[in-house]
């Protein structure tokens, strides 16, 4: 007779640190108008479609294991040689890849709360140890905290996020660079949302070996349901993480998606404007409703504050508009998150929050 094998046995054999984790969730969103995910709301620019799905792809066989041409097209966009890009399939892949290659039993990632929540995810996945040193109340880095959390032998990694998701403030090159300097560990600036602040550490890479920049063309160059991100270092130190990088881990398609979005940048840009300009018009707008509190962003997004954040997202949610209710996060507590969306939308979505707070 066979033994019985269900949901406990399988759980006793899993390891504890994934027992303690929650599978990410999103609300499906058919009807509603999509400001949860800081995406490019705007479709691609004219042409860029036709040409992709115009390109010839023999997508019965595997990728091109390398990604050269889409590191080629990096290259040209990022001053960063050929040798020190690292493409992933999206930037989760490559925050995965990066503590596996340093993380792990033993070891610890320091972080600054309120911050990226697939950070200490991936982390508590591979078994490191997660430490924070959380934002200062005007949502500057710690930097001197940083610094003193990973002297400890166990910190191998700190992550910074600039412009910080999901507060958006843009932090201070100076306490960025203190801390490349000064940690004497692999410091990772993930610049998701670096097109839409004008602001980037790319040209410190050859002067830093223990830098890394993660960069996603989720956000700016509107890719995100293609999965597609890059790491930004060193030779050495990219030839470390592609050690341990999954053979053809880019698809075929998302490789050459890549490479055509690059040669609309120009188009881009002109997307990029308006979003900046929609944002800044968002920020001020929830700032002037009475009861809402939105907090400066250098993102294509904003985070803001009510007396009862999850009935509006509730109630914003009944009037079309999906926000991310972010929960009680470290530092400022109770916050939601918009995106922004087409002007149209924004103009709407502005509506339902007056509304909403007026009940």
């Amino acid at each position: 007779m066979s033994k019985t094998f269900g949901v406990k046995e399988a759980a006793a054999l899993a390891r504890k640190e994934i027992l303690s984790l929650k599978p990410y969730t999103s609300k499906p969103y058919p009807r509603a108008v999509k400001l949860d995910a800081n995406e490019n709301p705007f479709p691609w620019p004219d042409g860029m479609r036709e040409e992709l799905l115009g390109a010839e792809l023999s997508l019965n066989r595997y990728p091109d294991g390398g990604a050269q041409e889409l590191k080629r097209a990096l290259a040209g966009y990022t001053g960063v040689s050929e040798t020190g890009i690292l493409p992933g399939n999206g930037s989760d892949e490559l925050i995965q890849l990066i503590f596996t290659v340093f993380g792990g039993e033993g070891r610890a990632v320091v972080l600054h709360p309120p911050t990226f929540v697939m950070y200490e995810t991936a982390a508590r996945v591979t078994g490191t140890k997660v430490e924070e040193v959380p934002l200062r109340d005007d949502l500057r880095l710690d930097a001197e905290g940083i610094i003193k959390a990973a002297s400890a032998p166990a910190a191998h990694v700190i992550i910074l996020c600039n412009p910080n998701n999901p507060t958006g403030s843009r932090f201070a090159q100076e306490d960025i660079l203190e801390i490349i300097r000064e940690s004497g560990k692999v410091v990772v600036v993930d610049e998701a949302y670096a097109e839409f602040s004008g602001a980037s550490m790319v040209e410190m890479v050859s002067r830093y070996p223990n830098l890394l920049i993660m960069r996603t063309f989720s956000k700016a160059f509107g890719l995100a349901g293609l999965r597609l991100g890059y790491l930004l270092g060193q030779d050495e130190i990219i030839d470390l993480l592609n050690r341990a990088r999954q053979p053809f881990n880019v698809n075929a398609f998302s490789q050459k998606a890549g490479v055509t979005a690059l040669r609309y940048e120009s188009e881009y840009k002109k997307q990029i404007a308006v979003i900046q300009k929609e944002i800044g018009k968002i920020y001020r707008e929830l700032n002037e409703i009475p009861g809402i509190r939105a907090y400066p962003t250098a993102a294509n997004f904003v985070l803001f504050q009510c007396a009862a954040p999850a009935q509006l997202a509730e109630d914003l949610w009944a009037r079309g508009f999906l926000v991310r209710n972010l929960g009680d996060i470290p530092v400022l507590g109770p916050s939601l998150r918009m995106s922004s969306g087409l002007p149209e939308e924004n103009g709407r979505f502005l509506r339902a929050v007056r509304e909403a707070m007026q009940e």
